[in-house]
């Protein structure tokens, strides 16, 4: 339950882990847009990454997923999806930064989704999304304090395609961001 001053909100609980995972290898394609919808789809290997990244996330007591619209974020949901069982919402407040979009939009839209999910039944989530909205929930629930400089992936991402960040609320206040999750190489 959630607690607001000395009111419970009723069927809220208190929102405990969130992970935040990066999509799949996208299949590179110059003539398709990277960052206007539908976008590139997964490629044979960024599923393979998808599967691993289910398979680590399959402990974790995940209850439900929220997905970018795009086509590689969707394709790494529905591999996650199909391993956990869970239940995902698609939304546009978790989608690549758009070619028209500052960082501080991208960080508006990161809050809407916190303050939603923090008032919702759900105590540990799941988000595929993008490099850069990432970075935004990473220095959004850091207050800044995030030092990122030892996670700079390909692209200038803070995570390696389907590496996955835990953020665990500790309490109001407190709480701690570890890259839990980096797929091995194909075998």
């Amino acid at each position: 339950m959630r607690w607001y001053g000395s009111v419970v909100a009723e069927g809220a609980k208190l929102l405990t882990d969130i992970y935040l995972i990066r999509h799949g290898q996208p299949a590179y394609d110059p003539n398709i847009p990277y960052n206007t919808l539908p976008g590139p789809e997964l490629a044979d290997r960024g599923r393979d990454e998808a599967r691993q990244a289910a398979a680590f996330l399959a402990d974790k007591g995940i209850e439900h997923l929220f997905v970018s619209p795009f086509a590689r974020t969707t394709q790494t949901a529905e591999e996650i999806v199909a391993i956990l069982n869970l239940p995902f919402t698609s939304t546009s407040l978790v989608q690549e930064h758009g070619p028209k979009e500052n960082f501080d939009t991208v960080r508006e839209r990161i809050r809407e989704l916190f303050a939603g999910a923090n008032d919702s039944a759900h105590g540990r989530i799941g988000i595929v999304s993008h490099g850069s909205p990432i970075r935004a929930f990473l220095m959004e629930l850091s207050n800044e304090k995030i030092d990122l400089r030892n996670h700079v992936y390909a692209g200038g991402n803070p995570a390696p395609t389907c590496g996955i960040w835990h953020v665990a609320m500790l309490d109001p206040i407190t709480r701690r961001f570890e890259l839990v999750f980096k797929p091995r190489a194909e075998v």
